[in-house]
């Protein structure tokens, strides 16, 4: 299927889409992410805890997908984001308070609802605002530009939370929490694009419409691929900030390392449409993740190549959340749109949850053994894939415009 010829760069984005980069601008953890794992070590976590804290969250987003993304569809998806970001706020000052286990558990309970009230929501809100503009074939552009701006913020943000970290691992938690507030009130003010009251979904109406999309034949080997490498990703990054401290790379310099990071993500988030025109939907999810289970499975043998394989780890999940998004709306009507979405997430979870914990436990024998079997793991099962051609082919027709 021919696709209409991208934005421009220099071309200025509608006043909704503005809001929406705005918001991603705000929407960034970078100044938690250089310390989050030595904060936690920090209180006496091990790596075990750690994966476990991870699953709990999992298990939070999985019992919450549904019935969030539902209640998206009923009360507005401007609405879910603006409380979810909100709850979100809410726990991450809070996490920057507490120290125990059990505190972080609940910590993590309350930040995953705050995340599923947007999972669903914020592609939503995206996709049927380019619809109702007659743009919806530049989703991919536009999510992947905000996810870009996100990064990029993220990257500045790094800078500051490693160095603040050397002052307390509590401030950049702090100071995340007053972010996300702003961002709170930048979504208030965004328009409401929602779906007309005659074609919201009942309650008894969004399961069985859920269970026939996701089990498709067009989505479920999609869907459920992607939760493999969007898992080995979540867990992989976990490791990171370790690792680094090993290898020699200064506590204080991980803010200017993790901005590295950022940085390439946020140009491999904003070529997600070019990334899917140069290599193929298919192509993107077999080539992509073997290069980075090929990387990771060579920690074993150098356990200097853990950074590039950091990097590269970043600069492959962006675009592949931003196109599989595309090709997931491109296939399901706005009614029940955030639902399906945030069903997508609910498999998402579902999967990273024994990733996480399995890595957790081999982390605490050997951080490089465990990179390195995760690494092996994606590798076999990328060729499965595509040698398989268990995925379907991104080139299927999506359906007709409502």
């Amino acid at each position: 299927m021919s696709r209409p010829a991208l934005p421009s760069a220099s071309a200025l984005p509608s006043g909704p889409v503005a809001k929406y980069y705005l918001y991603k601008l705000t929407a960034t953890a970078g100044l938690t992410v250089p310390v989050w794992v030595l904060f936690l070590r920090a209180q006496h976590l091990s790596y075990t805890e750690i994966m476990l804290l991870d699953a709990i969250w999992w298990v939070g987003l999985t019992a919450g997908e549904i019935p969030t993304g539902y209640v998206g569809d009923r009360m507005g998806w401007r609405n879910s984001l603006v409380v979810g970001n909100a709850l979100r706020a809410a726990a991450v000052v809070v996490m920057g308070l507490v120290s125990t286990f059990a505190a972080f558990a609940a910590v993590y309970l309350l930040w995953a609802l705050g995340s599923t009230l947007m999972s669903g929501s914020t592609d939503a809100w995206l996709y049927e605002t380019l619809e109702r503009q007659g743009d919806a074939d530049a989703f991919a552009h536009y999510r992947g530009r905000g996810q870009s701006l996100k990064l990029g913020a993220g990257a500045a943000a790094a800078v500051l939370g490693g160095y603040l970290g050397t002052v307390s691992f509590r401030l950049p938690f702090l100071l995340t929490g007053v972010l996300w507030a702003v961002g709170a009130v930048v979504l208030a003010t965004m328009p409401a694009v929602d779906v007309a009251a005659d074609d919201r979904l009942t309650a008894f109406e969004a399961l069985p419409v859920l269970r026939e999309r996701l089990l498709s034949v067009e989505l479920r080997g999609v869907v459920l691929w992607v939760a493999v490498v969007l898992a080995v990703v979540s867990a992989t990054g976990r490791l990171t900030q370790p690792v680094a401290v090993d290898l020699g790379v200064p506590a204080a310099w991980l803010g200017w390392l993790y901005a590295g990071f950022t940085l390439l993500a946020a140009v491999a988030s904003d070529r997600s449409a070019w990334l899917r025109d140069r290599f193929g939907f298919d192509g993107w999810l077999v080539l992509a993740p073997a290069v980075l289970g090929g990387f990771l499975a060579a920690v074993w043998f150098a356990p200097v190549v853990a950074l590039p394989a950091f990097v590269l780890v970043r600069a492959v999940r962006t675009p592949t959340e931003t196109l599989a998004n595309e090709y997931v709306n491109d296939r399901v009507a706005t009614a029940g749109r955030a639902t399906t979405l945030s069903g997508v997430s609910m498999v998402n979870a579902v999967v990273a949850i024994p990733f996480g914990v399995a890595l957790g436990a081999v982390a605490d024998l050997s951080p490089y053994l465990a990179l390195a079997g995760i690494g092996a793991v994606l590798l076999a099962l990328a060729g499965v894939v595509g040698l398989g051609g268990l995925v379907a082919t991104g080139e299927t027709e999506p359906r007709p415009a409502d």
